[in-house]
């Protein structure tokens, strides 16, 4: 049996999304593009750069959840993104709150269908 590629070890099944989001580097904020999403994780696009193992805060605006979502997660991996200038970042979300865990749970069954 092959080991599975550490892209393939998810915890959690992910679903597409395309929302955008703000995303808070080192005190400074920046536009981004959630890309996918599960319940603790999620791939963002980017437009700067951004370290391995930073810490970040994630602003979601989840269609149909109701007001902002607050996260912290941490960068997990960094690859260059599918648009010339973006990178795509992995988030590993970090102390999420039962109530935060609920609403994304909620977003990812609305587009599950």
């Amino acid at each position: 049996m092959t080991e599975p590629s550490p892209s393939d070890r998810r915890r959690q099944p992910r679903f597409l999304v395309r929302v955008p989001v703000q995303l808070t580097a080192g005190g400074e904020v920046h536009p981004a593009i959630l890309k996918d999403l599960c319940r603790d994780a999620g791939l963002v696009e980017i437009r700067h750069g951004l370290e391995l193992g930073s810490e970040v805060s994630l602003l979601l605006k989840l269609p149909g959840t109701g007001g902002p979502l607050q996260v912290g997660g941490q960068v997990v991996r960094v690859t260059p993104g599918g648009e010339p200038g973006t990178l795509d970042a992995a988030v590993l979300f970090t102390n999420l709150t039962a109530a935060a865990e609920t609403r994304i749970e909620f977003f990812i069954t609305l587009q599950a269908g």
